[in-house]
């Protein structure tokens, strides 16, 4: 059955479309001329199938059962089993059509886990080119010139220019090297004016590579571990993306919406200040006009006959699953299938427009230096960090500038070993250790010490490489060629556009299909979850097993409309009509029926009389009459009620 989807016209009674197709000769009315069967069709089945029931009250009026207590007359029903098999649901829909399915659900649908590593890695190289690559050079002066681009031209400072923004101080720490380094008002500055004046080493900068092990022309905290650090301060304390950061969570909604919702989604949220600005619409573009989505899905759904003691016969919408692992769906999905899944439509190079947020802490920080107990100024010392050096850059909130500095400044020199000495005339004037060595072997990775000649210069205390690094760029932000910012009056926001997401439409589509087969089983309830509606309030019902043997099945509470209450005081068949439990003749575990749930009886050949009381509280008698050979896809149920 091909069904082209539209949420108002045909999911009230897709299930009805799906059950009466699968009734033989007890449904009514046609199919379109597609073979699909109408609407209206289906909607009239169940009608029909009820009307058409067999029915007729004997003639043998009230008697008094062998069993003690009088019956009135009998009623004589016939029950089948409807064994047509259910044909597929198939929805072919674009993209008008899943929103109108899904609805708000799909915003719990995750459709994708994005790499985020891409998107960082272009967004902070986008960031780094704001005002130009002159930076790059070996050369004092970065020449930065914000104009040249139109991220720079929209930073806007107190002057309403680029040159005092903070957005551009950040860009200037960003792509700050050895070659152009400004150190000024940093514990460093000392041994910077006396190595340039003396040339000692090839000057500063030359020492400050060397000593880094990077190229003059590298900047201190690269774009890869820069990035690394986002994710694990930034994104991974994030509410709505936790982790380890490296994936951002995308749902069905977010690609409907063209990522607009991912503003709020990735904004503030609780104590934490968020990724993107919400007040700038994110968007990309990532379905096109051909989108569409295509699903084929197996029906677990049965129509069944049975009985409402107190009216007659019935019909109830079931789930019968045995396929698994929850053995519950309405529908079984398989989305690894390529016949029965697929997107198409995707963008391949989808980009986005966002506006990336970084704040700063609200005072400087300061390193921790001079102490060697200050080699456990770690982040996996959290506990003790705070204890200790509560104004740490490891104590403060982790999606804080500072914090992020820190954090890339470690993942790069974290097992920095150096030893240097710089000589003049062949003296020993400056002496640069960093890490374990013949001078100081137990110093940890990273852990530097400027020993100086007469300590000349001031130079700086004993401290990890990254906290140093982290000391320069807080200044350096702070305090730009054009004019100093206050602390806490540096946090930025770049609005950045067309920036490449990092995964291809094709791939997207593709990876939809394990998050999409995890969450089948919440489909199949979105699609398919309202099927009760249609169901007849049944006391028992005929049904075939996990076996392939037919057997009454005696309601429970999860037959019922969600909410309702089980109002059955002695659920299940008995052979007495006094319902005591020594009489029962069900159990809820008959072997190959594969169910636990429910109150089973087996019907032999001949006759079997049983009793059974209502949710109204009455009893009633039933003489069940099964053919005598072979399979028993119809029988017959007489039913008379205790009037005494």
């Amino acid at each position: 059955m091909v069904a082209m989807i539209r949420r108002s016209s045909l999911l009230g009674p897709v299930s009805l479309l799906l059950l009466a197709a699968a009734c033989g000769d007890d449904s009514v009315g046609g199919t379109d001329t597609d073979g699909t069967l109408s609407a209206s069709a289906s909607m009239s089945a169940s009608a029909s199938a009820s009307a058409s029931a067999s029915a007729s009250a004997t003639d043998s009026g009230g008697e008094t059962d062998s069993g003690g207590g009088s019956f009135d007359e009998e009623t004589e029903f016939v029950l089948r089993l409807n064994d047509n098999p259910v044909p597929p649901l198939s929805l072919m829909m674009n993209r008008e059509q899943v929103e109108e399915l899904f609805g708000d659900t799909s915003k719990e649908i995750l459709l994708v886990e994005v790499d985020s590593t891409p998107l960082l890695v272009n967004s902070l190289d986008e960031i780094k080119a704001a005002c130009g690559d002159s930076w790059k050079l070996d050369s004092a002066d970065p020449k930065h010139d914000c104009g040249l681009t139109p991220l720079g031209q929209s930073f806007k400072g107190p002057d309403n220019t680029w040159k005092t923004s903070a957005e551009y101080s950040l860009v200037r720490l960003l792509t700050m090297t050895p070659a152009n380094s400004k150190v000024k008002g940093t514990s460093i500055a000392g041994m910077q004016e006396l190595a340039d004046l003396l040339g000692i080493g090839g000057g500063f900068a030359q020492i400050l590579a060397e000593s880094l092990g990077l190229p003059r022309t590298e900047e201190f905290i690269d774009t890869g571990n820069m990035a690394k650090a986002i994710q694990d301060d930034l994104l991974a304390t994030h509410p709505a993306i936790g982790g380890d950061g490296k994936t951002l969570p995308v749902t069905l909604y977010d690609a409907l919406s063209d990522l607009a919702s991912l503003g709020e989604k990735f904004g503030p949220m609780g104590d934490h200040p968020g990724l993107v600005d919400p007040n700038f619409p994110t968007k990309s573009v990532v379905l096109g006009p051909d989108f569409s989505m295509n699903v084929s899905a197996e029906s677990n759904m049965k129509l069944l006959d049975g009985i409402d003691l107190s009216v007659g016969k019935g019909y109830m919408s079931t789930i019968v699953d045995n396929t698994g692992p929850t053995y519950e769906d309405e529908l079984e999905f398989d989305f690894e299938d390529p016949e029965k899944f697929s997107i198409t439509g995707v963008v391949e190079n989808p980009t986005v427009d966002m506006r990336f947020a970084v704040y700063e802490h609200g005072q400087f920080i300061n390193s921790c230096v001079g102490d060697d107990a200050c080699q456990q100024n770690l982040p996996e010392n959290l506990d003790e960090v705070k204890k200790k050096w509560p104004g740490s850059a490891w104590a403060i909130d982790p999606w804080l500038l500072e914090h992020l500095v820190v954090r890339g400044a470690r993942y790069r020199f974290g097992e920095r070993i150096f030893d240097k000495c710089y000589k003049i005339l062949g003296i020993c004037s400056a002496h640069v250790y960093i890490g374990p060595n013949g001078d100081y072997p137990d110093s940890p990775p990273g852990w530097s010490i400027y020993d100086v000649f007469l300590n000349l210069g001031n130079p700086p205390k004993d401290q990890y490489v990254w906290e140093l690094i982290n000391e320069v760029a807080q200044v350096a932000l702070h305090t730009p060629p054009y004019g100093d910012i206050p602390e806490g009056s540096a946090d930025v926001a770049f609005t950045l556009h067309d920036i490449e997401i990092g995964v291809s439409g094709t791939a997207i589509a593709e990876a939809a299909r394990p998050y999409l087969q995890e969450q089948a089983a919440k489909l199949s309830d979105l699609i398919l979850g309202d099927y009760w509606k249609n169901n007849d309030p049944l006391d028992f019902y005929y049904r075939r097993g996990a076996d392939n043997k037919p057997y009454l099945f005696f309601v429970n509470q999860k037959d019922l409309p969600p909410g309702s209450a089980y109002e059955y005081a002695s659920p299940g068949f008995y052979t007495c009509p006094e319902l005591t439990a020594e009489c029962k003749a069900s159990s809820l575990d008959l072997g190959g029926a594969g169910d636990t749930a429910h109150e089973k009886f087996y019907l032999p050949p001949g006759e079997t009389v049983l009793y059974l009381a209502d949710d109204l509280g009455d009893t009633y008698r039933t003489r069940f009459i099964v053919p005598d050979s072979g399979d028993a896809p119809e029988i017959t149920v007489r039913i008379s009620k205790k009037i005494g």
